[in-house]
């Protein structure tokens, strides 16, 4: 065997290698090939939660930050949000408020509305931006299992729905990050530091477990109730309008190219 083939050879074998032996096993042809996900649990086996638990624990998180983002908008002036950050804070507030309308008209209840922030936490804006950097990492790894747990299910809608929420908190987070750099904060450089999201959970309720971990959700500081609808679309002001795509939309055929506005425009 020459050189050339014995090197294709082994670069083949290590292809193969790194494909799960159970898709290598369910692939019927070259062009075939399937991915599947089958993880080792201890103890037990793994099993997809229902939709109705996938939607309640994704918009859980989405109540921590609208209540976080109006609380923040409450104290802007201590903490020194103005001009465009102010907005960026605005249009976060609104937009968490959006996504909350429509993942409760899809029949999603959220396992918990008062939230338990450290004591005097929003009268530091060093902690108020790597919080919501943090947070804004577990919204993303949040729609990525239930994207993942309702292609197991076999709901592709469902799936699309949750990446389109999962990409503008994937926004927020180089947002919170950019703001720390421009202020000198060397772990924040370079904003947009991640290739690939980071996969955080196997089940969506891993992310209310998450969140009580770190004492957001019962934790030993005084609580703080989500304020209602009308008062985080009220902090958000004007970027409550200015916002667009408020609610997601399905694309029944592809969009004709015309020129930019065709690409970033509202799609209903």
């Amino acid at each position: 065997m020459s050189r050339r083939r014995i090197l294709a050879a082994t670069a083949a074998g290590a292809a193969l290698a790194a494909v799960p032996a159970a898709a290598r096993a369910q692939a019927s042809g070259p062009e075939e090939f399937s991915f599947p996900f089958f993880p080792q649990i201890a103890g037990g086996r793994y099993s997809t939660e229902s939709i109705q638990d996938i939607l309640n624990a994704v918009v859980t998180p989405h109540y921590l930050a609208a209540t976080g983002a109006t609380m923040t908008l409450a104290n802007a002036d201590a903490l020194g949000f103005t001009g465009w950050q102010l907005s960026m804070q605005q249009a976060a507030a609104a937009r968490e408020q959006y996504q909350i309308d429509f993942l409760t008209s899809l029949g999603a209840m959220p396992a918990a509305t008062s939230f338990t922030f450290p004591p005097g936490f929003f009268s530091k804006r060093p902690l108020v931006l790597g919080t919501a950097e943090g947070a804004s990492t577990i919204v993303i790894a949040a729609h990525m299992t239930a994207a993942r747990e309702f292609a197991e299910l076999g709901q592709p809608t469902l799936a699309k729905w949750m990446y389109q929420a999962g990409t503008q908190a994937a926004e927020q987070r180089a947002i919170f990050r950019t703001i720390q750099a421009i202020e000198g904060v060397a772990t924040a450089v370079p904003p947009n530091n991640k290739v690939f999201a980071t996969d955080l959970f196997l089940y969506t309720r891993d992310v209310v477990g998450a969140l009580k971990s770190l004492g957001l959700i019962g934790g030993a500081a005084p609580p703080v109730s989500y304020p209602g609808r009308d008062a985080v679309l009220a902090a958000a002001g004007p970027m409550a309008s200015a916002v667009i795509q408020q609610r997601p939309n399905n694309a029944s055929s592809t969009v004709t190219i015309t020129g930019p506005a065709s690409i970033t425009a509202q799609r209903t």
